[in-house]
């Protein structure tokens, strides 16, 4: 879903259905909102559920049907709607979408913690996820512009044919629902050795839960550096992404047969990044694994545009041009963003054990529900930016790319330098004030197993 999201649904709605960009923009900007707000009470409720399913298990059940319906329903809006019924279409739709899919995403994170306490198999756990994760993002792209993003007489470029999208969405349903299943039965045999609600969470009403919870997260200096320092890094993704098939038609200029090339190293990238960190996390440790790899991220994502408007790229059209963007933006930028998906989870996870320590109360939902806030509110407003900018540049529903005017590739070329730049650079001095290290983990550990065999656990 998220790939579909996150790639496909701006350019959708401005470049096929021709829905001005800041409208556009703001309505997923809506959506992402609601959903940031509802995460941490969805983490604050699993938290607190009492069931022969334990804590999580019921949500990603209960969230299957829902998803795929309002999926379906964001990319299939009724023919002839004008420009404020469609921006109404996409903002209903994909709140609905996003609240379904905040049933699943929390509860899942707070799953993944909860099943292992060891501080590098928990390293192993997130890298699985992740590789499952992205090779659905591959199988989807790979889908879309190699099927459904056919040419046809119509379309000389089916990536602006209105019928694919519907068509897409459908099958995607399909293998959402099959992989939200899957996940949920395949780890209900865990069930009887996870956490149960902790008495101490239960005992207080809901909204003195969240904002309790929430606000004594916050004194934790570790989940600070997370929160404010992703929040940025999101922000950033959000725009880069948003304007990704915008960036790719207008700015690159790429047919369908590169796009899937360039998709194709960026798998290759992130699996052999995958991988490689989590070697590299055993001997470095989780904070300067993580910073490294979004070091080699932020350079290989900046400095192509930027060598691109200089005039220091090869010839549009050459094997060197689609070689050298696919090898730089393609695989050594997500070979280097794999270090953040291999340690970050598991630092949360982390620091959700220095949390049990300090109150006594396990809560591994709202610290989860609170990344998942500052990842999606982050990601909204970089999606709203990248809306404007698709306005301000002038760029016109269905255009031929090579009829652009040349200020459109340059005005977002620059957006995307300027984003990655500032925002990734701004998020390394946050993650600095990261503190939880192999050897302060194990003090925790070794505090809580005490803890707990004086209680008699």
């Amino acid at each position: 879903m998220n790939e579909a999201y996150t790639l496909f649904l701006l350019f959708y709605y401005t470049a096929v259905l021709g829905l001005d960009g800041s409208l556009a923009g703001g309505a997923i900007l809506v959506a992402l909102l609601f959903d940031a707000a509802t995460d941490p009470l969805a983490g604050v409720v699993s938290d607190r559920l009492e069931s022969r399913w334990g804590r999580r298990h019921p949500f990603l059940f209960a969230s299957a049907l829902p998803l795929v319906v309002f999926f379906y329903l964001t990319f299939a809006p009724p023919a002839g709607l004008s420009q404020r019924e469609l921006f109404a279409w996409l903002a209903a739709t994909a709140v609905l979408t996003r609240g379904a899919m905040t049933l699943f995403h929390v509860p899942h994170l707070a799953l993944g913690a909860e099943l292992s306490d060891d501080y590098l198999e928990r390293t192993a756990i997130v890298t699985l996820q992740w590789l499952y994760t992205r090779a659905g993002h591959g199988v989807a792209g790979c889908l879309a512009f190699l099927w459904f993003f056919r040419a046809t007489p119509e379309y000389a470029s089916g990536r602006f044919n209105p019928e694919a999208y519907p068509a897409l969405a459908l099958t995607l349903c399909v293998m959402m629902l099959f992989a939200v299943l899957l996940s949920a039965w395949n780890t209900r045999d865990r069930i009887p050795w996870l956490k149960a609600p902790d008495p101490l969470g239960r005992s207080r009403s809901l909204l003195g839960a969240l904002f309790g919870d929430f606000s004594e997260a916050l004194r934790s200096a570790s989940f600070r550096a997370l929160f404010l320092g992703l929040m940025l890094d999101f922000t950033c993704w959000g725009v880069a992404t948003a304007l990704g098939l915008h960036a790719a038609t207008y700015f690159w200029f790429a047919s369908n047969v590169e796009l899937v090339v360039w998709g194709t190293s960026t798998a290759v990238g992130i699996f052999a990044g995958l991988l490689w960190w989590k070697r590299v996390c055993e001997r470095l440790d989780k904070k300067p694994t993580f910073m490294l790899g979004l070091f080699i991220f932020t350079a290989a994502t900046a400095v192509p545009p930027m060598l691109k408007m200089g005039g220091l790229w090869p010839e549009v059209g050459s094997l060197a041009y689609v070689a050298l963007w696919c090898a730089t933006t393609g695989f050594v930028a997500h070979f280097g963003i794999a270090s953040t998906m291999v340690t970050g989870r598991s630092m949360m996870a982390d620091v959700t054990d220095e949390d049990a320590l300090r109150y006594g109360t396990r809560r591994e939902g709202i610290f989860f529900g609170a990344i998942s806030f500052s990842a999606k509110a982050a990601f909204g407003v970089g999606s709203l930016i990248a809306g404007f900018v698709v306005r301000f540049v002038g760029l016109v529903p269905g255009q031929d790319p090579s009829l652009a005017a040349p200020h459109v590739a340059n005005s977002l070329g620059t957006t995307l330098v300027v984003a990655v730049v500032l925002l990734c650079g701004g998020s390394f001095l946050f993650f600095s004030r990261y503190d939880i290290d192999r050897a302060r983990h194990a003090q925790i550990n070794a505090a809580l197993a005490a803890r707990d065999l004086a209680l008699g656990g």
